[in-house]
């Protein structure tokens, strides 16, 4: 019996050893794949410390080709347009005729100013001999004063009257001198007969009224591009782009309607004229032949800028209310060992290009460059080696 009672012991101490190594074991592989499954519904995320460098700031553009030298011809009064002798983009010699306006009704008045302008001057020799009887009897009336056979009011009344001829000569030379300009230009609309003809050898690249219709003072007759002085192709660019350029600076160029690549070179860098706050004009030389101004073309340029101890790509800045941030990797001790987790740090980004940020923060952690899944502040992830 006591035998007995001894082996039903002995098997109920090994049925309760099995069971208990039974559900250590299925509690070992529970949370085995307990663990693995949490680790397959993780974000998963690269990461790469940040690194010094320089960053590579890209300049594109498109703008217009303009001749060096532009010569431009005005008329001050409206005029109509008698006959047009070339074309827009023709090529001219210089004198040979580019049109002519009516120019009849200005003879009249040509004649008419150059009579006022005759009398202005015999006006003026006329005054002129006033003042300096003035300025003489003025002197002759001071002696008496100061020697005490005038009174004071009449040597103010001749002190008075020199300052009015003085005034008159004063205001007619100022007439003479608009008269004349007048005249002078009266003179050059009816040189020739009012034909007009080219100042050099060029280009006619602005034509602004056909035959038949009235010229208008704000507006050139023509222009006349100078080729042998060179072309510039001129392109807007974003104010703080063109910082990084300067004078002398390489650019590739491609001409569209030529169809043509080139280097040209940035020769000034200027205010915008439409948008001088936000733009900066390039002005790059160009060699080219077959230009004539006018054509359309892009440009290329890269820098390097200064070096930044603290590079990552634009991938890892997130912005929100509160301003630019990173997400930077962190391990900590788990149940089954060590496990990773991001933390947010603020960060201030000082200049980007197209592919990194320049941090000044200095940083020796981690930084998450890419996530499979929207990430927050503190969340679990796993690290997978960057591409």
């Amino acid at each position: 019996m006591h035998k007995e009672q001894t082996t039903n012991n002995v098997q109920r101490n090994k049925t309760i050893g099995r069971l208990s190594l039974m559900f250590i074991s299925l509690m070992i592989i529970l949370t085995f794949f307990s663990n693995t499954i949490s680790n397959l519904t993780l974000p998963r995320v690269q990461a790469a410390r940040p690194a010094n460098g320089a960053l590579i700031k890209e300049i594109f553009g498109e703008g217009t080709v303009e001749a060096k030298q532009v010569w431009e011809e005005y008329v001050e009064t409206n005029l109509r347009v008698t006959e047009v002798f070339v074309g827009l983009g023709d090529s001219v010699s210089q004198g040979q005729p580019i049109l002519s306006l009516d120019v009849k009704s200005l003879q009249d008045s040509y004649l008419d100013e150059q009579a006022h302008l005759e009398l202005l001057e015999l006006s003026l020799a006329g005054t002129e001999d006033v003042l300096e009887q003035k300025q003489r009897d003025y002197e002759k009336i001071k002696v008496l004063y100061e020697n005490g056979a005038e009174v004071e009011v009449n040597l103010l009344n001749a002190e008075k009257s020199m300052v009015e001829a003085e005034r008159n000569c004063e205001s007619i030379r100022l007439n003479l001198e608009i008269q004349g300009r007048k005249v002078e230009s009266l003179a050059q609309e009816v040189a020739n007969g009012g034909v007009y003809t080219a100042p050099c050898d060029g280009i006619i690249s602005e034509l602004n009224f056909a035959k038949g219709e009235l010229t208008n003072n704000l507006l050139p007759l023509f222009q006349v591009a100078d080729p042998a002085q060179g072309f510039l192709l001129v392109v807007p660019v974003d104010d703080d782009l063109a910082d990084y350029a300067k004078p002398g600076d390489p650019v590739a160029i491609n001409i569209f309607s030529l169809d043509k690549r080139a280097e040209g070179k940035i020769a000034r860098i200027v205010a915008n004229n439409q948008d001088p706050v936000e733009q900066k004009d390039l002005w790059i030389d160009v060699t080219l032949e077959g230009l004539a101004g006018g054509e359309k073309g892009e440009i290329y340029l890269s820098k390097k800028t200064k070096q930044y101890p603290s590079l990552v790509p634009n991938s890892a800045v997130y912005t929100d209310s509160n301003g630019s941030f990173v997400y930077v990797l962190k391990s900590r001790k788990g149940p089954l060992g060590e496990e990773s987790y991001v933390q947010r740090l603020d960060v201030n980004v000082e200049d980007s290009d197209n592919e990194k940020s320049a941090l000044t923060n200095l940083m020796m952690d981690e930084v998450i460059i890419q996530s499979n899944k929207t990430l927050k502040d503190g969340d679990r992830v796993l690290k997978e080696a960057s591409s």
